[in-house]
C-alpha cells in the first residue's frame, strides 16, 4: 500500500485572501503530481510575526473564511490539505490550530497547539491560547486517509518526544508537522534532528512543512522511518514530495521492534 504526500514551503502574510490563493496555487501543483495530501506550515492563514492584537483580530475576521477556504480548495482539487491557521480564542488571544480537510472538503481533524513556544527569547504564550489536556490524550488528533494514519504536530511540539510517542501509540504511521520555526543560530541543526530523531525512535515517516527565510528556517522535508530525508525544500516557495510505503514501515518496524522493546508508558502533564 502506497500513498504520496507532499510539504509545501509558504510564508503567511497579513493578507488571508492572498495566501489562501497561494495554497491553491502549491496544492493544484502537488495534486497533479500524484499528491494524496499536502501539508502546510503554522500559521499559513496569517503573520506569525504580527502582535497579539492583530492575531486576534484575524481570528476573529478571519478564521471562518479562511477553514472554509481551506475545505473549499481541498474539494476542488480532491487533495487533502492540512494547515496552520489562528481560530477564536475564550479570550482575548487567539488559538494556535491547525485544521485537516479531506479531499471531499470534510473536516479530518482540528487540533490547537499544546506546546506554546516560549523559548530563545521568545513568548508565544503572550500571543496564543493555551490548549488544555483532556482525559485520555484526547487532544491529540490522528485521522485516516487511503490506509494510512496521520498525526498531528505543531511546530514546538516536536521537542517533546512523549507527543509523538503518543500519536504512534494511537496508530499514526505519519507524523505530519507544520511549522514557523524561528530561524537563530543552530535553529535548523536543530529542526533537521529534532525530526529525524522522531522519525527513527517511532520508526514511522514525518512530513514536516516549514515557513520559509528569513522568518523561519525553511527546510521542509519528507523523512523515512530509517530518519532518512526522501524529499526536501532548501529555499524560499516550494513544494517536497515523496512516497510512502506500508511495506517500507513494516520492514523497518521488523528489524528495529523497539516499539515493541520499550519498558515506559507515557503519561500526562501539566
Amino acid at each position: 500500500m502506497e500513498l504520496t504526500v507532499a510539504v509545501a514551503q509558504l510564508a503567511g502574510t497579513k493578507d488571508v485572501a492572498f495566501n489562501l490563493q497561494a495554497m491553491e496555487r502549491l496544492s493544484a501543483r502537488a495534486a497533479a503530481e500524484g499528491a494524496a495530501i499536502v501539508v502546510f506550515p503554522e500559521a499559513v492563514m496569517y503573520d506569525f510575526t504580527a502582535s497579539a492584537e492583530e492575531i486576534a483580530d484575524a481570528a476573529h475576521q478571519h478564521a471562518d473564511a479562511f477553514e472554509a477556504g481551506v475545505k473549499a480548495l481541498a474539494g476542488r482539487l480532491g487533495i487533502a490539505v492540512v494547515a496552520g491557521m489562528y481560530g477564536r480564542g475564550e479570550g482575548s488571544l487567539a488559538r494556535n490550530v491547525m485544521i485537516a480537510s479531506g479531499p471531499d472538503g470534510a473536516v479530518l481533524g482540528l487540533y490547537q497547539k499544546l506546546h506554546l513556544y516560549d523559548a530563545f527569547h521568545y513568548r508565544e504564550s503572550d500571543k496564543n491560547e493555551r490548549a488544555r489536556l483532556q482525559p485520555d490524550f484526547g487532544e491529540l488528533v490522528t485521522f485516516d486517509l487511503q490506509g494510512f494514519r496521520f498525526g498531528l504536530l505543531n511546530c514546538y511540539d516536536i521537542r517533546f518526544p512523549e507527543m509523538s510517542r503518543l500519536l504512534v501509540d494511537k496508530g499514526a504511521d505519519v507524523l505530519l508537522v507544520a511549522s514557523g520555526w524561528v530561524a537563530g543560530p543552530l535553529k535548523e541543526f536543530h529542526w533537521e534532528t529534532l525530526l529525524k530523531a522522531r522519525a527513527i525512535e517511532n520508526t514511522c515517516f514525518v512530513a514536516a512543512s516549514c515557513q520559509p527565510a528569513p522568518a523561519s528556517v525553511g527546510l521542509s522535508m519528507v523523512i523515512d522511518p530509517n530518519g532518512v530525508a526522501t524529499a526536501t525544500v532548501a529555499g524560499g516557495e516550494g513544494l517536497a514530495i515523496a512516497r510512502l510505503s506500508k511495506e517500507r514501515l513494516a520492514d523497518v518496524r521488523r528489524v528495529l521492534p523497539c516499539l515493541t522493546h520499550r519498558r515506559y508508558v507515557v503519561t500526562a502533564g501539566e
